[in-house]
């Protein structure tokens, strides 16, 4: 781990904040160079770029706040003051991020399906690179493990699962999944958005699994807060899917069979009953 890059004085560089000013840049890049090639104006790109990191870093901010207020008891002032008390919540800070990026997109007459598309390339490259500053700060520390890839974490006891690169392993092969989807999208014809819906899928399944090897998670019952906010992410991204993956069209005929016979399996009984008898009163006459 190497916290800090390098020190000027009293002044230090730590590694998380140039890494995180590199996620953005490459994840602003990518979306921007994304959506200009769909014909869409600069200044409406760059508004939703803005406002979307505002509103992110802002809801991290409050997250984390929310998540940790042990550390902020005494003075709330220290909710303002990054360099005494850092921290950003992640999860909270991306769907703040897109909330507004989607809600800017639909003022701006941008179709939500571009957005999604390009989201899935953007965010798949800046969480990798943020992941990896993660891991030379050691923000996020693993339980304790045996494995020959174990690392140490400052201010935890022996060897460490380096989850931090477990994300960003994991984002680096989901952008190589979305990259080959991709190419099935345009032979296939796929709709709008169809794609950024299965990287948001994947991405929060995958995420999903990995924390139960954080050990300094804040629970919520018997779950994690990150994973019930993955959670949602999924339960968002499958509702989605069945709209706009054709599941909806494809289970509609069944549905409405499966409708069709419960109404007339009462009517079926009814006729049933009512043979029988009269087969029986033939017989007796």
């Amino acid at each position: 781990m190497i916290p800090i890059l390098f020190s000027v004085g009293s002044i230090h560089i730590y590694s998380m904040s140039i890494f995180l000013v590199l996620a953005w840049s490459v994840g602003s890049l990518v979306f921007w160079k994304g959506l200009r090639q769909q014909g869409i104006e600069e200044e409406r790109i760059f508004d939703c770029m803005f406002w979307a990191t505002l509103v992110g870093l802002l809801v991290a901010r409050i997250g984390y706040v929310l998540l940790h207020q042990q550390l902020f008891t005494g003075s709330w002032l220290k909710v303002a003051a990054l360099w005494v008390v850092p921290g950003l919540s992640v999860y909270p800070g991306l769907a703040g991020g897109i909330i507004t990026l989607l809600f800017l997109a639909r003022r701006f007459k941008i179709r939500l399906g571009h957005v999604f598309d390009v989201l899935a390339f953007s965010l798949s490259g800046a969480i990798a690179i943020g992941s990896v500053g993660a891991a030379f700060s050691g923000s996020i520390a693993g339980y304790q493990t045996r494995l020959p890839w174990a690392m140490r974490v400052v201010g935890a006891e022996g060897l460490r699962h380096p989850v931090a690169l477990y994300f960003a392993i994991v984002s680096l092969v989901l952008l190589i999944i979305i990259a080959g989807l991709e190419i099935q999208a345009k032979k296939k014809d796929w709709p709008l958005g169809l794609l950024g819906i299965w990287y948001f899928l994947l991405f929060s399944v995958s995420f999903f699994v990995i924390e139960f090897l954080v050990s300094d998670s804040v629970y919520w019952g018997k779950m994690r807060a990150n994973q019930w906010m993955l959670l949602a992410i999924c339960c968002q991204a499958l509702g989605a899917f069945y709209v706009r993956g054709g599941v909806r069209e494809s289970i509609r005929p069944v549905f409405r069979k499966s409708i069709v016979a419960v109404v007339r399996f009462p009517k079926l009984i009814y006729e049933r009953i009512r043979n029988g008898f009269i087969k029986q009163s033939k017989n007796k006459s």
